[in-house]
């Protein structure tokens, strides 16, 4: 379960103060797929690394998986992010000297499972998203669908409680897109729990429910 409560976040600029986000109201539950829909520059990101731990806020109350955030320490936060949650980020985020292998292994190892257990679990996951032919290949040596393809096996060989999405299909072609959003939708039928960002209309079918965020403000529509 994940919860905002007048959650508000506040950049400051050369122009003054900038709300982002102003005392958003957000829940989500075990089993859905949530869409934050909105046009670049709205605040979608930031909504989502507030929601993920990943950025603070200025005010409001955040509870994840049952846990207040206001009143962790931050290696408890850590903690609960690495054990709990997964990633997909728009801008893949792998480490360039890794392989595909060794960066879909990564937080299987930060979780100490044990190295043969977490390479079949990585070979695994790369199978599921079509690179089983390009394990030892470096990012460098991918092209840019293929990348993110390794980020999204990265999150979901963890099976994550909650899993965030920021724009996962944007940088694959029509059929990688499909295969990636059937693997996010067989790890909800399992009880994950994902918030994805995106501003393409034609994914908005696929969710459950769907929030619109305007002006530091987020409906459900």
């Amino acid at each position: 379960m994940l919860k905002a409560d007048k959650i508000t976040k506040i950049y400051n600029t050369v122009e003054g103060k900038n709300i982002v986000l102003n005392e958003i109201e957000f829940s989500a539950h075990s089993g859905e797929l949530c869409m934050i829909f909105g046009k670049s520059g709205c605040g979608k990101s930031t909504f989502l690394n507030v929601l993920s731990c990943l950025d603070s806020f200025d005010s409001g109350t955040l509870i994840v998986n049952g846990k207040t955030v206001n009143d962790m320490k931050i290696k408890d936060i850590c903690k609960m992010r690495r054990n709990e949650t997964a990633f997909i980020f728009q801008g893949y985020n792998l480490i360039s000297s890794m392989t595909a292998l060794e960066n879909v292994q990564l937080g299987l190892k930060y979780r100490k499972v044990r190295r043969k257990l977490r390479t079949d679990m990585a070979k695994k996951a790369l199978e599921q998203v079509g690179l089983s032919h390009r394990l030892d290949y470096l990012p460098h040596q991918l092209s840019g669908g293929q990348q993110q393809r390794v980020a999204i096996a990265r999150a979901l060989v963890l099976q994550p409680k909650i899993l965030f999405c920021d724009e996962p299909t944007g940088n694959l072609d029509t059929e990688s897109a499909e295969m990636v959003l059937e693997n996010i939708n067989n790890l909800k039928q399992n009880g994950t729990l994902v918030i994805m960002i995106t501003h393409d209309k034609s994914l908005l079918p696929l969710a459950d429910r769907v929030f619109t965020l305007s002006d530091g403000k987020v409906i459900e529509q």
